[in-house]
């Protein structure tokens, strides 16, 4: 019975060191994404106006998608780097 009881208490320890390690991950990912939302506009309008200097258009439509694009193709340029930088190498 002693040892049922010890190993209750040790499943419970684990239970609470990893329910606060996720709420450490959910709070991390939380802000996060709060900083990236609250960064997405001026990062779109100083992307507008760079792509506005390079085409001289004047057509807000037209120059809102070329900055998509750009942002689009930025953002994959990105990831695909930090991946590649990131990637694990097998050294044997």
């Amino acid at each position: 019975m002693k040892k049922l009881f010890k190993r209750f208490f040790r499943a419970e320890k684990r239970f609470v060191n990893e329910s606060k390690r996720e709420l450490r991950l959910l709070i991390t990912f939380t802000l996060g994404f709060t900083i990236a939302f609250t960064w997405r506009q001026t990062i779109f309008d100083l992307s507008q106006e760079f792509i506005k200097f390079i085409t001289n258009t004047s057509n807000y439509s037209f120059l809102s998608i070329l900055t998509s694009i750009f942002i689009t193709f930025l953002s994959l340029f990105l990831i695909y780097s930090t991946s590649h930088w990131l990637k694990e190498r097998n050294d044997s």
